[in-house]
């Protein structure tokens, strides 16, 4: 540190504590002169904006869970992946998985290949009509900054090393991502900034027709992937006719259709692409459903079949359905149940589909922990409260892993019957024959992991009243109510209408499912719910809710008995007096209803309309 830099630093520290001793807030800008950015070029400030490798560092790897597949896969086939929860966590999780070799593209490399992804846009702008709004956001400014960001960075590191991001954003928040891709990605890899023309409604009296988004376009690396895409490029010459025209030291050839004579030429970076109307055979009723001819330039351009594609924005499902045709392995996701069950929806309808399963990450099913191996059960519980998995030995005795620089034992359900059968329980007894075989070489703190119900006793942290030097904390899985591990929670929140349909934006933790108890008739067409209780635990504190948690239900109104194929959704705010006319039930056939409460569970039941 030289001297003018110590003497201005000493004169802020004055100038600091002068400011706290009057109860005067410090004020932002010191931050920068007390910590400069490590890059010297412009970059985005704000407040609460986290350093990026903290921001890779605390993000915790939520487990995925199988919950259902659909077609055959032969052993160790890749599976397309459909996953329900927060897009960080999941995230996180899939940096893991290319460290270990499972993001393979064609090529044999690891990462994906190309990651689209259409981000809520931080506005209240309305796509449609004003039944069908599209957007109701609730993160603003900064906040929304910082969330986005953080899964920018995540996604960096998921990227092939050839790959390719696009990032579909509109006029409200553009300028400012575009700052923030340069900082994450660099500024020497901005590839183009790609213009989505549309026309749409009508505009205001005082402003030109806003009719066009934005795709940021960046690669991981210079050299990347790139297939040049071509387009029609249409000659004003009246004279100008089909077949090859020399012109000296080039030949082009023209063509001829409806519109008129045209060459191919390269295409270029802004699309005119009609935005999909209310009659289309496309549309699948989700708002904010982007075309896939608009996906279709995308894929192509950036990935070869085979090749890894990502978003986990799932939304309506044309990120995957576009893959799935053009013959690319998949990953999409949503926080949105609806948003979950329009993708499958939609892969069930293509013809020959590869086989594909839907995951939940941060929202498990308890009862499948029963099948587990122990080694499966003991990896699942020790991702669950993010322990890293090391085997070591002290005096003869086994841990599993390490958690905050701290031993972890986790005791699975086929070890405790091992000791002792079925009934055996981890007592202080227990705690005292590791203390007393190992207690010297252990630190200050341990972690003991086994099932809730397994402890004969119900404190979350033993000692023996202070004698040992030794601190034993208990993780209860499927939970604890510890808020020491709860404190930083926040549940899965779903749509009650069409507004909120993207306002279900961040979950931290996970959580165990619940499904709502429901009571409900039908008669003459009018659903009538009248009782619904679900249950909620967040930050470790149980709540019952009543109509109040009911998010949705779908219905399929011609069910097979195989597969839930939904043929509409109704929200809370559709029902009148806990009552909804569907006017599309028929007497004689076989429906299936599945209720949804807004932390994420569901509640099925299928029955014939008699």
């Amino acid at each position: 540190m030289d001297v003018n830099r110590k003497n201005h630093l000493l004169t802020l520290l004055a100038a600091a504590q002068e400011s706290v001793v009057n109860n005067v807030e410090i004020p932002t800008d010191f931050a920068r002169d007390f910590f400069p950015p490590e890059r010297k070029e412009y970059e985005l400030t704000y407040f609460d904006k986290e350093n990026q490798q903290s921001v890779i560092s605390k993000t915790f790897a939520a487990p995925i869970q199988l919950d259902r597949t659909f077609g055959k896969a032969g052993q160790n086939e890749w599976i397309n992946k459909i996953i329900f929860g927060d897009n960080l966590q999941v995230l996180k999780t899939l940096i893991e998985w290319k460290k270990d070799g499972l993001l393979k593209n064609k090529d044999g490399s690891d990462g994906v290949r190309v990651v689209y992804i259409d981000p809520p846009f931080a506005s209240k702008q309305d796509f449609q009509n004003k039944d069908q709004k599209a957007y109701s956001d609730k993160l603003k400014g900064v906040e929304y900054l910082e969330w986005l960001r953080k899964r920018l960075i995540l996604l960096r590191e998921i990227l092939a090393d050839d790959g390719n991001i696009f990032v579909h954003l509109d006029w409200h928040k553009m300028h400012y991502v575009k700052v923030l891709m340069d900082e994450i990605f660099g500024e020497a890899n901005f590839v183009n900034d790609i213009v989505w023309s549309y026309r749409t409604g009508r505009g205001g009296n005082s402003e030109f027709n806003k009719q066009h988004d934005d795709i940021l376009f960046y690669s991981k690396q210079q050299k990347h992937k790139f297939n040049p895409q071509r387009e029609k490029s249409y000659t004003k010459s009246k004279n100008r006719k089909p077949g090859l025209t020399n012109y000296g030291k080039a030949t082009t050839e023209f063509f001829e259709d409806a519109q008129g004579v045209y060459r191919w030429s390269s295409m270029r970076d802004v699309w005119d692409i009609p935005y999909i109307n209310s009659q289309s055979k496309e549309r699948v009723g989700y708002p904010t459903q982007k075309p896939e001819a608009l996906l279709e330039i995308i894929i192509g351009s950036a990935s070869d079949a085979g090749d890894l594609v990502l978003d986990l924005f799932g939304g309506s499902g044309v990120t995957a359905a576009v893959a799935e045709k053009m013959d690319r392995r998949w990953i999409t996701g949503d926080v949105g149940k609806l948003s979950i069950y329009v993708i499958q929806k939609r892969i069930l309808a293509l013809e020959n589909y590869h086989s594909f399963g839907v995951y939940n990450a941060g929202h498990y099913d308890e009862s499948k922990m029963k099948t587990f191996t122990s080694h499966e059960w003991k990896k699942f519980a020790m991702s669950l409260y993010d322990v890293e998995p090391s085997k070591e030995i002290i005096k003869g005795f086994s841990f599993d892993g390490v958690k905050d620089g701290e031993l972890v034992k986790v005791y699975s359900p086929q070890d405790l019957d091992t000791i002792g059968g079925p009934s055996t329980k981890i007592t202080e007894k227990t705690l005292l024959d590791i203390y007393e075989r190992v207690g010297l070489s252990l630190g200050p703190e341990v972690f003991i992991i086994a099932p809730q119900g397994k402890f004969g006793f119900a404190v979350d942290e033993y000692d023996h009243d202070g004698d040992w030097n030794t601190l034993f904390t208990i993780l209860r899985v499927p939970y604890t109510l510890m808020a020491r591990f709860t404190e930083s929670f926040s549940a899965i929140k779903q749509a009650n209408d069409r507004e909120s349909i993207n306002a279900v934006i961040d979950a931290v933790g996970f959580d165990f499912i619940r499904p709502p108890k429901v009571e409900f008739e039908i008669k003459d067409n009018v659903l009538s719910i009248s009782s619904f209780d679900a249950e909620s635990r967040i930050k470790g504190e149980y709540k019952t809710h009543g109509f109040d948690a009911f998010s949705m239900v779908l219905v399929d109104n011609n069910y097979d008995g195989k597969i839930f194929n939904f043929t509409n959704f109704y929200f809370n705010t559709d029902f009148k007096n806990y009552s909804l006319y569907i006017p599309e039930l028929v007497k004689g056939k076989r429906i299936m209803l599945i209720f949804i409460d807004k932390f994420g569970n569901e509640f099925k039941t299928d029955m014939e309309l008699k």
